[in-house]
């Protein structure tokens, strides 16, 4: 049976009561099917994320969800053996320019890339030189 383990950073970890969740299934399962799942399982999550619709709009502005190194949307599909890692924001605007913003790195992570993240575009990494 497909399997991923999801990580999750605070404060999802403590509406989850557990810092880690492995979510099995028996078909195609998505991101939003898998926030659903949680959210019946654990009401402090369901009302911290789920309450009042999941729009992408207002997830974006919630967490930044990333599976090898690529952002997922609400309708993505979970790959089977995954390592998904639940992010918040760590400042304001959304969780992929926050998340970006906090992990920039001098000629690893340019504009460009941070650019990318909060335009929805996959990022390419980049080495070189600091922006």
């Amino acid at each position: 049976m497909p399997e991923a383990t999801f990580w999750f950073s605070s404060p999802f970890r403590e509406w989850l009561g557990q810092r880690s969740a492995t979510v099995r299934w028996a078909e195609p399962i998505t991101l939003r099917d898998v926030l659903e799942k949680l959210g019946a399982e654990h009401a402090a999550f369901r009302r911290n994320v789920m309450d009042g619709g999941l729009t992408q709009e207002a997830f974006d502005h919630l967490a930044a969800v990333i599976v090898e190194g690529d952002f997922l949307a609400l309708d993505s599909r979970i790959p089977d053996g995954a390592e998904v890692h639940v992010f918040t924001p760590l400042a304001g605007g959304t969780a992929a320019g926050s998340f970006a913003s906090a992990c920039r790195l001098p000629g690893i992570v340019t504009q460009e890339f941070v650019d990318g993240l909060q335009s929805n575009r996959r990022p390419q990494r980049t080495s070189g030189a600091p922006p």
